[in-house]
Order: structure tokens, then sequence, then C-alpha cells
């Protein structure tokens, strides 16, 4: 057999060898990002339960826990987890109690790294911090709002997706 003829077989055989890693990298990542982002299913719960508030009026502080649950039922690894937090606060002015004014007292993302294939992260995003009430008129009380931000990435990275949660009441507290 002459060196062209065989050389063009190699070079063939390559192509097809390529072509069908290729078809299978990709059926696999759609089949794996169809299950991970599945609507029916309670893959990702941010907040999975009640999230807990605990304002001390008296000491000027703050505690928040959120639970939540992260269960990864693909084949890819769900990796660079993060969740955001912010809380606002409004509440009456003391020297204009018929305006409201709405503060920021934090907007704190955390880290949780990977949750492997199969496996399932529960853990609770907790923020201990003092409230500013030089200006608030307690008699009207406060308001707290949160807002919830879940970013992660999938399949090898090549998926990334935020979801945002914006405005959640947490309660008014007098």
């Amino acid at each position: 057999m002459r060196p062209s003829r065989v050389f063009r077989w190699v070079v063939r055989a390559f192509l097809l060898v390529f072509t069908l890693s290729l078809s299978a990298v990709s059926i696999l990542g759609g089949w794996s990002a169809v299950t991970i982002l599945n609507p029916g299913s309670d893959d990702i719960n941010v907040p999975d339960g009640p999230i807990i508030v605990n304002p001390d009026i008296g000491n000027s502080t703050i505690e928040i826990i959120v639970p939540f649950n992260i269960s990864n039922g693909g084949i890819y690894e769900l990796s660079n987890i993060f969740l955001g937090f912010q809380l606002d606060m409004a509440f009456a002015n003391i020297s204009n109690s018929n305006a409201t004014e709405t503060i920021q007292i934090f907007d704190i993302y955390q880290s949780y790294g990977s949750v492997l294939p199969g496996q399932t992260l529960k853990a609770n995003y907790s923020y201990s911090g003092s409230l500013p009430l030089t200006d608030v008129n307690l008699a009207y009380g406060l308001d707290f709002y949160a807002g919830l931000v879940f970013r992660a990435s999938y399949s090898l990275n090549l998926y990334t997706f935020t979801v945002a949660i914006i405005n959640v009441s947490l309660g008014h507290y007098p």
C-alpha cells in the first residue's frame, strides 16, 4: 500500500473518532443540563424552610439564618456555588415620620464550593451584624426585605446560571 493511501485512511479514522466523540459530549451535556434544571424536581431549594430573622432592637443587632438544599441529580459536578443575601430595612425617619426611608443593611455573597453528582448539600446561610438605628422612629416599627441570589456552574463550567429573588418581605417588627 502506498504511503498516501495509508495517510488518507489515518486522517479519515481520526475525523470519524473526533466527530463521534464531539457528538457524544454534546448529547451527554444536553441530557445532563436537562436533568439538573428539571423544573419538576426539588434539586435546588433556596430557601429550604422559613427564613429566620432575629432583630435585637435593644442591642442594635440582627441575626439571619437561611436554610438551603442543593441536590445534584445530573452527571457532572455542580461547581462555583455562590449564595448572596441582601437585607434592606424600611423605617420612618425620626425627623419626619411621614417619610419612609430604606437602607441596605448588608449585601454579602458566600461561596459553597461544589456538589458532586448524586450528592446533596444542606447548609445554612447565616449572618450576624448591627442595625443602624440612629435615625429610626421605632414607634412605627421596622420592615425588612430580602434579596436572594443563587449562582452556579455546571457541565464542566459550560453552563453558568443565576437565579435572583428580590424584595421578599421578611416581616414587620414593632
